[in-house]
């Protein structure tokens, strides 16, 4: 099935957010589309899925013009989405999760959930998956879940797969397991769509790629006719910046201190964890998605009770509210930009200065000091190089990766002596991955202490002093950064830590 976009354009607002763009998309190869947050590439993929209508362009399949305004109309044309956020019934099985919607009905008007069964095995075992159908989803890694909302996709006859930022929660044993998949879903004909920000998973699997900017298509072409140099280079526009070096540095005076913190978990109890960080150090917490991390740094930053000593500066904190544990020294980067980091209906000048703590610079008595606060947005907006139309636009008309920028900006401006950054870079595109790396070592060489929370092993690997690695809500293992691989990691993040710590002896 050939898939044709051609003049596509996109308007929110003020806002071009795809600007005529043309693509196609042929059967039998796994293209990739890459770019920088706001370049326009989800958005034009959600245009083809029916969740954007373009204010202009048309969608032709095999040479005809098609329309439909609702994913139902692009899945009955053959199309299917896996969404970087997994849409599945914790509650249901992973076979109830799949019919979900498009239930086979047999004689007598019930679910034909043998049918359904024979026909998933069918298509299952041909592209090499295997899993269980009667798993209860709540249960799954999030591997699994991923597998399962493939497997959605494969029941509903897809021939076109579009996937958004595929492997970001995914160990690199899962990755590999994916990868295969889709490799098989190329031979089979299907067209898959694969939105990242990751190279070196385009130049290892893509056939083709194009590459976003402003809106725009800058280049699109087969990956042979391209190197990881050049396309990161339309990515940012510009040249590459050169390579960080490791400023080496002994840590100082103790900073964070956890001792056998124990809080409740999904399922399962987390803890007791016990760790520290220092003034000068970055240390990781390494872990596949749903290990305790979230509950860890919930507990952390007050947004969750938990039993066990916390020491912030010298000040046991474990009794006190989100705000003090603030004002004591402690900045906080959350995963949830959308729920935990930003106010979505206020402004952006509203949402940079949330939790300032130099308010008088802010204020004229009782009344905000509104064109300070707008300066403020706007050095944030041109350091981080956010895509927003000015601090009086809403947060909620910006793209993920430029809220994360926000949020990231306002957290590290406060210069304090704790810095909790968890997956700081999620959905991130590579410019504004390089940055934020870059502010979080250089507040480590400036003396700062940082706990970085990331399901991202490079991320992991490429900051951290220090490694612990947490599986089912416990410290598997602790590594330095010296002695850490991606193997020795991956092994420890699904429970061979018997494994992974004979490699270090």
């Amino acid at each position: 099935m050939h898939v044709m976009l051609s003049g596509i354009t996109v308007r929110f607002g003020a806002l071009v957010a795809v600007n005529d763009v043309s693509l196609a998309i042929a059967p039998g190869e796994i293209h990739a589309v890459v770019g920088e947050n706001g370049a326009g590439k989800s958005t034009l993929m959600n245009v083809l899925f029916g969740l954007v209508e373009p204010a202009s362009g048309t969608i032709s399949i095999d040479g005809s013009v098609r329309r439909w305004t609702s994913p139902q109309g692009a899945i009955a044309a053959g199309l299917g989405m896996v969404h970087q956020h997994f849409m599945l019934q914790e509650e249901m099985t992973i076979l109830e999760n799949i019919v979900l919607c498009s239930e086979p009905v047999g004689r007598f008007g019930f679910v034909d959930f043998a049918a359904a069964r024979r026909r998933l095995r069918q298509s299952a075992e041909g592209h090499g998956i295997a899993i269980g159908l009667d798993r209860m989803v709540g249960g799954l890694s999030v591997g699994e879940r991923q597998v399962v909302e493939i497997m959605k996709v494969l029941y509903r006859e897809a021939e076109v797969l579009i996937l958004d930022e595929p492997t970001s929660v995914l160990t690199p044993q899962e990755k590999d397991r994916l990868f295969a998949i889709l490799k098989s879903f190329r031979g089979a004909g299907k067209a898959i769509v694969l939105i990242t920000h990751k190279l070196d998973e385009v130049m290892e699997i893509a056939d083709r790629v194009s590459v976003m900017r402003g809106g725009r298509l800058v280049a699109s072409g087969p990956l042979a006719q391209t190197s990881k140099e050049e396309i990161a280079r339309g990515i940012i526009g510009g040249e590459l910046p050169p390579a960080r070096q490791r400023q080496p540095r002994e840590p100082g005076d103790m900073v964070l201190s956890v001792d056998k913190l124990v809080a409740a978990g999904h399922g399962m109890a987390v803890g007791p964890i016990t760790l520290s960080v220092r003034a000068g150090e970055i240390v990781g917490i390494a872990g596949v998605s749903g290990n305790g991390q979230a509950e860890l740094v919930q507990a952390l930053t007050g947004l969750k009770p938990a039993s066990g000593a916390v020491t912030l500066c010298g000040v046991r904190i474990e009794t006190l509210d989100v705000e003090r544990r603030r004002r004591i020294g402690m900045s906080y980067i959350p995963e949830d930009r959308q729920r935990t980091g930003l106010a979505l209906g206020a402004t952006v000048a509203e949402n940079a200065n949330a939790g300032r703590d130099d308010r008088v610079a802010f204020s004229r008595g009782a009344f905000l000091n509104r064109p300070a606060m707008a300066r403020f947005a706007r050095s944030l907006i041109e350091r981080y190089r956010i895509r927003v139309g000015g601090p009086s636009a809403r947060a909620s008309t910006m793209s993920g990766g430029n809220k994360q920028k926000l949020v990231v900006g306002r957290e590290l401006a406060r210069a304090t002596p704790l810095v909790i950054a968890e997956n700081p870079t999620w959905g991130v595109d590579i410019g504004a991955i390089d940055f934020i790396h870059g502010e979080l070592m250089r507040m480590r060489d400036a003396g700062h202490a940082v706990l970085l929370v990331s399901t991202e092993l490079d991320e992991i690997l490429a900051l951290s002093d220090r490694i612990l690695v947490l599986y089912a809500g416990k410290v598997a293992g602790e590594v330095a950064r010296g002695e850490a691989s991606r193997e020795q990691i991956g092994k420890l993040m699904t429970s061979r830590a018997v494994d992974a710590l004979k490699d270090v002896a």
